[in-house]
């Protein structure tokens, strides 16, 4: 007799995450909606995150793991071969160092999804928990404005309203087209490609835990390599969603004005000045005309940084 498939797939991608990977499980495990799987993606760890992820699996036969005999895949690769393996027509994403907070998180996604099929994907607000300072844990969020039920293309490009763990998907709105490999991330471009399907529903609590530690990878970046990481991501978003192009120049401004900014405070004077005229070549209008008093301000800065 066949059997059928599971409601959610649960997608994690896990890399030296021993510390915090058990965290990351049972929080899958604890939820409310039972009917899923979770794909462990074990990236060729050098701890014991694959012994932990193997002994997850002997426990609880809906868990399976994936490992990387011949080195590590990368995140991108190792995403794609979970994806591959997905056989819910839901799925959601957990890396192995952040947990779900709600117990209710897949039973009020499925709920939404299901009730309007106007929506490709949906997610919520997601604490930011930063463990790298001596002064102890110091935590943050991300999600949408509050009062929005649902999120159009030109709201997820304008800003960052999902943080990866928040996100169900349905399945058929997850392309992974061959540009996406070659980029710093997955999930604003996973968006995006999804927004072609339906809007983004908003499910109006904390839905998960987004961890800040010493082993991150994009946090030890310096500014102007964020930047520059960001203009690539950019620069291909207006070559796949042309007719979005001035609002992608408009957003990048505001990123690298982010990064602009991190130069300042912590006196990167010339990649200060580096980020600063890729910012006003991204949106020249915005920042000579519109916002010029606060581009004045900042060059009066740089220069008595001189």
């Amino acid at each position: 007799m066949d059997v059928p498939p599971p409601r959610v797939s649960v997608l994690m991608l896990t890399h030296n995450h021993a510390e915090f990977l058990q965290q990351a499980i049972d929080s899958v495990r604890a939820q409310t909606l039972q009917d899923w799987e979770l794909l462990i993606g074990e990236d060729a760890s050098s701890d014991i995150t694959a012994t932990i992820a193997h002994q997850a699996a002997v426990a609880d036969l809906r868990i399976s793991v994936f490992t990387s005999p011949e080195g590590a895949l990368g995140f991108h690769q190792n995403f794609s071969r979970l994806l591959a393996a997905a056989q819910a027509p839901y799925v959601a994403f957990l890396e192995g160092d952040d947990w779900w907070s709600d117990p209710c998180k897949l039973e009020r996604q499925v709920a939404l999804l299901e009730q309007d099929a106007s929506l490709a994907f949906c997610g919520g607000r997601t604490r930011v928990l930063d463990q790298r300072t001596n002064s102890g844990p110091h935590s943050a969020s991300i999600g949408p404005l509050a009062g929005r039920e649902r999120l159009a293309m030109a709201d997820l490009i304008s800003s960052y309203n999902f943080h990866f763990s928040s996100v169900l998907m349905r399945r058929h709105a997850v392309e992974l087209p061959r540009w996406i490999f070659s980029q710093y991330c997955l999930d604003r471009p996973l968006y995006l490609l999804a927004a072609r399907h339906g809007d983004a529903g908003i499910i109006p609590f904390e839905l998960s835990v987004y961890r800040l530690h010493g082993g991150g990878v994009w946090a030890p970046l310096s500014p102007v390599e964020k930047a520059r990481r960001s203009q690539q991501l950019f620069t291909e978003f207006k070559c796949h969603f042309r007719d979005q192009s001035p609002l992608l120049s408009r957003t990048l401004s505001r990123i690298l004005w982010s990064y602009l900014a991190d130069a300042l405070d912590s006196h990167q004077r010339q990649s200060a000045a580096v980020i600063f005229l890729t910012a006003v070549q991204a949106a020249p209008v915005m920042r000579l005309v519109r916002e010029l008093p606060l581009t004045l301000a900042v060059v009066r800065r740089l220069l008595l940084s001189i």
